[in-house]
């Protein structure tokens, strides 16, 4: 047997894939900064080490921990890409996930503001809570295997093992995250205190009953919804009583409130421990990357970078909870530069009876409602304002054309679904799990264009995106909309069957 038999080595290529790097060794693996050749994509690279190759039990334990890996299926958690194994070698290929490490950022010392702390944390429970629904073990996590993007989306190494769940791993994970963010959090911000007295609880080793995954998942929204929600203040209850000015020094008045900080989050997590649990909610699939490099080969000259894009249309419970967090100012801070004086309202046509309709599963314009239906009766501003309210924005066509292309499926294989949840099972959803674009409710975009099917028309238009229930159409259809009625521009339009999604940064210029 040969040298490069026995031991890969750098500007080796091994079927697919050409090592570039060798970035860790142990005693048992090695990992690598590769490229896949057919795919042209980085991507990592975990070998087993010639010297056990030989060792049955170290072997069959590696291919157990790989097809664990590779049962994975979650947009937070990175992707098992191809296992190989040959008589001398042995390896995995997984994702390379974009963004920096929270170990890059402790080591620069970067700050986080308490609202983009308490949403990754929010992240890492969800991606927590799928391996605890599916029972899949998995590795203490490190620093260095928490990557954050420029957008606030944090993605993890898939740490899934062969096993099973155990309890301290989860309590492990835990306290590193907390003692870690602590490091980051921005202490001069809102909201300060309260997520330092949640990264505080997290981090104490001597807890006797740490928080669940669910607990750090709904105690993170809690802050980040406070952090949103306007403070409701209360009159005095006597006229007559006296506020002393010289009476406490600041620094005293500070450790007060960090104290009584501390105490009210202490009760909330009392709370949340101790009440009686609602019933679930079912759980939604959440975003998808695109990977644009098929897109780009078949335009050549269109240049368009990684995306994510909803798994789904936005729901109307998404909708609800992003209405109830509206404040005027913010209110004011999403809206589009040109959005016209006129609209002054995100609330959606005939909303109470809808939402109504949804929350107690009864019927809505002949249709049965559900909190996970699409939310429709919304213009092309309110879809700018809950994508901007959530650091997203509305996808462009060369986004939808590529999340298309991309999905492993042919887009006129796509049957569209008739109206119901967003994550209904039927015939329109993508091999890579992205539903609903060839129907539920076609989809508003981001930007106005000149109807492709009208060269003699020179103004632009907005334009809807694939099929819904109300017609026979898509997910390659395209429609250039036209006012009407009383409306003064046609992204005033609301009806029943459209909708839409979300994609992720980078942000969009003209």
């Amino acid at each position: 047997m040969s040298e490069t038999e026995q031991r890969l080595t750098p500007g080796m290529q091994v079927g697919d894939y050409y090592l570039h790097q060798l970035v860790y060794e142990g005693e048992a693996t090695r990992t690598w900064l590769a490229h896949q050749v057919s795919v042209n994509r980085e991507v990592i690279i975990d070998s087993l080490n010639r010297a056990v190759h030989d060792d049955d039990e170290v072997v069959a334990t590696y291919l157990s921990d790989v097809r664990t890996k590779a049962m994975v299926d979650h947009p937070l958690i990175g992707s098992v890409f191809e296992a190989v194994r040959e008589e001398s070698i042995c390896f995995y290929a997984r994702e390379k996930i974009p963004g920096e490490t929270l170990e890059g950022k402790v080591l620069k010392r970067e700050s986080l503001k308490p609202q983009e702390v308490v949403h990754l944390l929010k992240q890492v429970a969800d991606a927590n809570l799928y391996l605890e629904s599916k029972k899949l073990a998995s590795l203490p996590l490190s620093p260095n295997q928490l990557f954050i993007s420029d957008t606030g989306m944090c993605r993890i190494v898939n740490m899934a093992v062969g096993g099973e769940r155990e309890y301290a791993v989860s309590t492990q994970d835990k306290v590193m995250l907390g003692e870690n963010f602590l490091k980051v959090l921005k202490t001069d911000e809102p909201g300060a205190t309260r997520t330092r007295s949640l990264l505080g609880f997290m981090a104490d080793k001597e807890r006797e009953i740490p928080l669940t995954w669910e607990q750090v998942k709904e105690l993170s929204e809690g802050v980040e919804r406070q952090l949103t929600e306007p403070l409701t203040t209360s009159p005095l209850q006597s006229s007559t009583m006296l506020i002393k000015k010289s009476g406490m020094s600041k620094e005293a008045m500070r450790n007060l409130c960090i104290a009584l900080g501390v105490v009210v989050l202490g009760g909330l997590v009392a709370l949340v421990m101790l009440r009686e649990k609602p019933p679930k909610k079912r759980d939604l699939a959440g975003v998808v990357m695109v990977d644009v490099q098929n897109f780009m080969n078949q335009h050549k000259g269109t240049k368009l970078k990684e995306f994510t894009i909803d798994a789904h249309e936005v729901t109307i419970a998404e909708y609800s909870k992003f209405l109830k967090s509206l404040t005027p100012e913010l209110a004011e801070n999403i809206q589009h530069e040109n959005q016209p004086e006129y609209k002054v309202s995100y609330v959606p046509e005939d909303w109470e009876a809808m939402f109504e309709a949804a929350r107690t599963g009864k019927e809505w314009n002949g249709k049965k409602m559900s909190l996970n239906c699409p939310v429709v009766g919304v213009d092309w501003w309110d879809a700018f304002a809950y994508a901007e309210f959530n650091s997203r924005r509305l996808p462009t066509h060369a986004e939808w054309r590529a999340a298309l292309l991309t999905s492993g499926t042919s887009p006129r294989e796509l049957k569209a679904s008739e109206w119901g949840p967003v994550d209904q099972q039927s015939e329109d959803i993508t091999q890579n799990k992205i539903y609903g674009l060839a129907g539920n409710v076609a989809e508003w975009s981001l930007k106005l264009s000149k109807p492709e099917t009208d060269p003699m028309v020179t103004t632009k238009k907005p334009v809807i995106f694939g099929g819904s229930y109300n017609d026979d159409s898509n997910a390659t259809t395209r429609r250039w909309l036209d006012p009407s009625g009383d409306d003064k521009d046609a992204r005033d339009l609301r009806r029943p069957f459209i909708g839409f999604r979300t994609v992720g940064q980078p942000e969009y210029t003209e």
